[in-house]
């Protein structure tokens, strides 16, 4: 399968520039002994410089960053940058995300670096870093300016949300249009979405997905008996029979593997037509428990065909590291300001894709007896904070908001009915903002607002709070 985007790090590169003068002399912008304005001695002290440079970094840098080799540069006070010294950068190019650069006076050669390669420059501190960024960004290239180390970790845990959106591959699979027709609001422009934010898809008949249920082979097959036996065992209760559990379990694990085949790390799959096609009834399987499984791997998954919803919730899944809710959102009180989001697609993982399974019960979604679904009680949660999010139809605009877990309904009801209650600053507000999006909210556990809104600074999306 395509490398899961949630686990990616971001390719830090530290280039300390170094300004050797041509001789031991002062004028406005140099006093010292003469002793110590010789090259050599320059060279010296810029060693040592250096050396702090990269321990700094090696001690204090994100973890979500990868720490490249550091790079030492020379330019000379003739203001040219020899072309050798820019093909120290040039071993490991394509593993860098981000330059760190440091050193005196380095302002033209961090423009340099920039042009040259079109990669995101950083400088920490002030006063440098500030004329840098401002003249990077005055020319549409990337400049940043943290102000310290923490800030510098920041950046690199907004780079590695972009780096993973522009990693995500989606297995699209449909029945009929690509505009489904529960979700008129979807986003259609996929060629839009791959040239500005880099997401990929490719398009899979649903017809052959379920094709691919007959065809497991005998490890596939093992796989989905034990998964099934785990599931069974791990849950609170079960209310259906084990067959009818493996079923959907079998569509889970032709879905993995049609992922993987076509390197893909995520999945939407339409409801409607499918339903009216008869395929699931002659299937006896839905796709609620595999879209609560993957999202519990950390591939995003939605329902419905909805493109605006799986991208909201991308973002959430990549900054929280936490599997996704989704569904349906109404008014549950207005004077209280109550929202309700409605879906059978709970995730074990949604308190971190890390952290202990959460306790659940599994339960047919049809009168017939099939469609497994993952229930989880949300009452349990009552004062856990979460993020609501949605992206409009041309995604430009991301809708947010935060709230606090209120109540759950459905836990113990067939059908599509487990939902879960939030109290938000302003119910009809946010159901108002809604007509310019769409009826899918993606739910996450925590408050990530300033994240996103960061985050949409550097993807070059409005983000919209009510």
């Amino acid at each position: 399968m395509k490398e899961k985007p949630v686990d990616l790090k971001v390719g830090v590169k530290p280039v300390f520039v170094q300004l050797v003068h041509s001789g031991p002399y002062e004028g406005p912008c140099r006093v010292g002994r003469r002793e110590d304005l010789e090259p050599e001695a320059e060279r010296a002290r810029g060693e040592e410089e250096f050396r702090r440079f990269g321990e700094e970094l090696r001690e204090n840098l994100s973890p979500e960053a990868r720490l490249l080799e550091p790079v030492k540069i020379e330019w000379r006070d003739d203001w040219v940058v020899p072309e050798e010294e820019f093909g120290k950068l040039e071993a490991d190019l394509e593993d860098v995300d981000l330059f760190v650069i440091s050193g005196g006076l380095s302002q033209y050669p961090a423009v340099a670096v920039a042009h040259r390669y079109k990669k995101p420059v950083a400088m920490v501190g002030a006063v440098v870093n500030m004329d840098v960024a401002a003249c990077l960004r005055a020319r549409g290239l990337e400049g940043y300016a943290p102000l310290d180390l923490q800030e510098l970790n920041q950046l690199i845990s907004l780079l590695r949300v972009r780096k993973a959106v522009s990693r995500t591959k989606v297995l699209f699979a449909t029945e009929g249009d690509v505009v489904p027709v529960g979700v008129v609001s979807t986003i259609w422009d996929f060629e839009d979405l791959r040239v500005r934010f880099g997401v990929e898809h490719i398009s899979v008949p649903v017809r052959t997905l379920l094709g691919r249920m007959d065809r497991l082979s005998q490890d596939e097959e093992r796989e989905a008996q034990e998964l099934t036996d785990e599931l069974i065992k791990n849950a609170d209760q079960v209310h259906m029979a084990r067959e009818e559990l493996l079923r959907s379990v079998r569509f889970y694990v032709a879905v993995k593997r049609a992922m993987e085949e076509l390197e893909c790390n995520a999945f939407v799959i339409p409801c409607f037509e499918v339903c009216a096609s008869r395929l699931a009834e002659e299937r006896r399987v839905t796709f609620c428990l595999a879209h609560s499984l993957l999202k519990d791997e950390g591939y995003p998954s939605a329902c419905e065909g909805d493109m605006n919803v799986l991208m909201a919730m991308a973002l959430l899944m990549y900054i929280s590291k936490k599997s996704a809710y989704m569904g349906n959102s109404y008014i549950v009180d207005r004077k209280e300001n109550i929202l309700g989001v409605n879906h059978d697609v709970p995730g074990l993982r949604m308190k971190g894709l890390g952290g202990p399974a959460l306790p659940y019960e599994i339960r047919n979604f049809t009168f017939g007896g099939w469609g497994a679904t993952i229930r989880y009680d949300f009452s349990k949660d009552v004062g856990e904070p979460v993020t609501l999010a949605r992206f409009n139809p041309t995604a430009t605009r991301l809708l947010v908001a935060r709230g606090e877990i209120c109540g759950g309904v459905g836990f113990d009801r067939i059908g599509c009915s487990l939902g879960v209650q939030v109290k938000v600053g302003d119910v009809a507000e946010l159901l108002h903002r809604e007509a310019d999006f769409g009826h899918h909210l993606a739910v996450v556990y925590g408050d990530y607002t300033r994240e996103l809104k960061e985050v949409g600074k550097v993807m070059k999306f409005d983000v919209e709070e009510v």
